[in-house]
């Protein structure tokens, strides 16, 4: 029985690890879950699974769970979510959006516990000092990212396996099929009609923006040991292969399926072994594969997201908080598309370099997020 601490339980992807645990509930128990501020979804997957630990963050939020079940101990405020990495637990598996999720990974770790790491952000923000951690306590990173799930398994589970090139797809998301001037226009309502995949509302506008597969880059060279010239990004709008790796042989190896996240949330669970899912399985006949470059002039977030990791220090940090509040205001309508890039942009341009601790990322969070606030004019 495999013993799972959730973080970010109502999210697309901690939904999706439910499924997988219910689908195989002999294989896994769900000894601990936190969430933010989810309450009515959060009340019903605690008294479903039953955790030993049960951690909401929001503590206003927390006020409206009404049954909490016997032998469940809650924990809520801004910390909580450490409660959740328990002693007993075996994995935990890291789905929390965002930079949120940097400070409970790096708990687990340092708790000597192995890590599914559905959060990119957490390698993007901090990668050095979390791969240092990961080295220094022996622990496994295994990737739950469907793109980094597919070079782990090119690469027969193994970060440290040799290789010529890593070459990531991108759908190309919801504006593929739009022109620059088009998109200019398009509000957050449209961005968030992906043609392949089912995500949550910051991902799928990361996606739109392709400052998804920039930060899938970053991440990429963080797990991989990596320089960004060995890591390839290209459009891949039918989303069948999640991946490729090339070896210095000439020879490219592809990881292909239906796109649904469970396969890989279910495989870093239990790799090397393979289970059933509930995936519809991949039909290939009569079925195209194309491939283009992605053009960075329609979109300048995926730029911005190398140009960051390439100055290094505290940058790459500062990019994902910019986008993060930006993309929060493009989500309520108070900037447009091209509005997310350019607050990037602002931000890289007047944030200050400091040396990366864990301290010194958090500063630079909050610092980068007022920064995109004030240019706005929007004081939330």
């Amino acid at each position: 029985m495999i013993k799972i601490a959730l973080l970010g339980s109502t999210g697309s992807i901690g939904r999706q690890v439910l499924n997988t645990v219910a689908r195989h509930s002999d294989k896994f128990e769900i000894v601990s879950m936190a969430a933010h501020s989810s309450a009515e979804l959060f009340s019903k997957q605690i008294n479903e699974f039953k955790p030993k630990i049960a951690c909401l963050t929001d503590s206003l939020s927390a006020t409206r769970l009404t049954e909490i079940p016997t032998g469940t101990t809650l924990y809520t405020g801004e910390k909580a979510m450490l409660h959740a990495i328990t002693e007993d637990c075996d994995i935990v598996m890291a789905a929390v959006s965002g930079f949120a999720g940097m400070e409970p990974v790096l708990e687990a770790i340092n708790l000597g516990k192995d890590v599914a790491l559905a959060n990119k952000e957490t390698l993007v923000a901090g990668g050095n000092i979390v791969m240092k951690a990961v080295r220094e306590k022996g622990v496994r990173l295994i990737p739950v990212d469907s793109e980094h799930s597919a070079i782990f398994q090119c690469l027969n589970f193994d970060l440290n396996a040799k290789f010529k090139k890593l070459i990531l797809t991108a759908s190309g998301g919801a504006f593929r099929n739009f022109t620059k001037q088009e998109v200019a226009s398009l509000k957050a309502q449209e961005a968030l009609k992906h043609p392949n995949w089912l995500m949550g509302k910051k991902i799928t506008i990361d996606c739109a923006t392709l400052l998804n597969k920039g930060l899938e880059v970053i991440e990429a060279c963080h797990l991989y040991n990596a320089p960004l010239s060995k890591v390839e990004a290209i459009v891949h709008p039918e989303s069948i292969i999640h991946s490729m790796v090339e070896f210095d042989d000439g020879a490219v190896m592809a990881q292909l399926g239906f796109p649904s996240m469970e396969i890989p949330i279910q495989l870093a669970l239990t790799y090397p072994e393979r289970l059933k899912t509930d995936v519809p399985l991949l039909e290939l006949a009569g079925k195209s594969l194309t491939f283009g470059r992605i053009d960075e002039d329609k979109y300048p977030c995926f730029g911005l997201a190398l140009k960051s990791f390439e100055m290094g220090d505290n940058y790459a940090c500062a990019m994902n908080a910019a986008n993060e509040a930006a993309v929060g205001l493009y989500l309520e309508d108070k900037i447009s598309f091209y509005g997310i890039s350019d607050l990037i942009e602002h931000v890289l341009g007047k944030i200050e370099r400091v040396e990366v601790t864990k301290e010194s990322l958090l500063y630079t969070d909050r610092l980068a997020r007022e920064m995109v606030y004030q240019k706005v004019g929007n004081k939330n």
